[in-house]
């Protein structure tokens, strides 16, 4: 099968992906204020005699190491937890696409998911599912055909029966 080209498109499947990406952003924020609270704590129970506000000051002398580099990391994350999303939501999306199509009446196409996506057997079992499809819908339209042309053929017997029976004398 032949691969497509990365997808450049970053938000595929909106309400997935942005749902992922804000309970990383939670985790984050909460790992953040799990890392201050026990490093205030730490700090108060090891100098006792230092004033709490002391502490918060210390705390935000230290956080200045650390801070700056959770808010550059945290985009990058957040940028990649997009890209590995996008391989997963993104055959889903194409998959979805084509259904409707299919289910509007539509023959719809092939499934080819791109290079890096994942589900990548998904594709060749929604095509011979498709194929099922298009080969049942064509069987359908021939039976159906069938269906009526001999119904036509029984209704014209029986009025050409019912107009022998009308002509003949009694």
């Amino acid at each position: 099968m032949s691969k497509r080209p990365i997808r450049e498109q970053l938000l595929v499947e909106q309400d997935v992906q942005l749902s992922l990406i804000l309970r990383a952003v939670l985790y984050g924020a909460a790992c953040m204020t799990y890392f201050t609270v026990i490093q205030f704590f730490t700090k108060s129970s090891s100098h006792p005699e230092t004033a709490t506000w002391e502490t918060v000051l210390l705390l935000t002398d230290e956080a200045i190491y650390w801070v700056p580099g959770f808010f550059m990391l945290g985009p990058l994350m957040i940028y990649d937890m997009l890209r590995i999303t996008n391989r997963v939501a993104g055959p889903i999306f194409a998959m979805r696409r084509q259904m409707m199509a299919i289910n509007q009446g539509d023959e719809g196409r092939q499934l080819k998911f791109r290079n890096e996506d994942y589900w990548d057997s998904l594709a060749s079992e929604f095509n011979a599912v498709r194929e099922e499809i298009i080969r049942l819908r064509c069987e359908n339209k021939r039976l159906q055909s069938e269906a009526t042309a001999a119904s036509n053929l029984i209704q014209d017997k029986l009025e050409s029966e019912s107009l022998d029976d009308s002509v003949v004398p009694r």
